[in-house]
């Protein structure tokens, strides 16, 4: 049975409570995975790790994989914001895109989520739905998030988004070019607020001109 069948949305959008059993195990399973990567990384160990039972582990995880999944989830739904940003209103579109795209690249850049990538990458030649999981349960919920913003956006006028899709990876590119590679290889260290800042004001307006209205 492929990855892709084991991981169902069990998850609430808002996350388990914290505290709660899922969250516990959650976290076990993220140290787990980071220290020992997807492949060697077992339901024993994470149970272990996590203080339960492997009853109590498989009553709110039905697989690695899907556990996995919703680790993925959790540390998207962290970054909240850019979820309750990407609510069309009336305001200035430049202000809703930078706050949707500094909780993006908040995201993007925190030490987890590149953890996590790096995981991923180096582990989907061995196990090759690995990457389709985490781009399922991550990236593109997020990108589906930014797409459903510019839609509406371009529905009340306020952009003029001829195609929302394209549009949307055009702003998530504009996001992760200046930072992205250059952190997840080393080549700078955690860059402070400013610099986000920056990357983010510098993507705004470049998308603004090519989709502000009568841009």
């Amino acid at each position: 049975m492929s990855m892709t069948q084991h991981v169902p949305a069990r998850a609430s959008e808002a996350g388990p409570a914290a505290g709660s059993k899922p969250a516990q195990i959650l976290a076990a399973a993220r140290t787990v995975f980071m220290e020992q990567g997807f492949g060697a990384a077992s339901m024993d160990a994470i149970a272990k790790v996590a203080t339960v039972s492997k009853a109590t582990l498989y009553a709110h995880f039905e697989s690695k994989e899907q556990l996995f999944a919703d680790m993925v989830r959790a540390e998207c739904v962290k970054h909240a914001r850019l979820m309750e940003a990407a609510e069309c209103d009336e305001r200035d579109p430049r202000a809703a895109l930078t706050e949707i795209g500094a909780a993006f690249l908040g995201l993007l850049m925190s030490a987890p989520a590149l953890a996590v990538y790096r995981m991923v990458v180096s582990e989907t030649p061995r196990f090759p739905e690995l990457g389709r999981v985490f781009f399922a349960s991550g990236p593109a919920r997020v990108r589906e998030r930014i797409l459903a913003y510019l839609a509406e956006a371009g529905r009340r006028g306020l952009l003029s988004v001829p195609d929302p899709a394209v549009a949307a990876e055009q702003f998530i590119g504009l996001l992760m070019v200046p930072l992205h590679m250059h952190r997840l290889l080393g080549v700078i260290e955690e860059p402070d607020e400013a610099r986000l800042r920056v990357a983010v004001d510098r993507a705004v307006e470049t998308f603004m001109r090519a989709y502000g209205r009568g841009g």
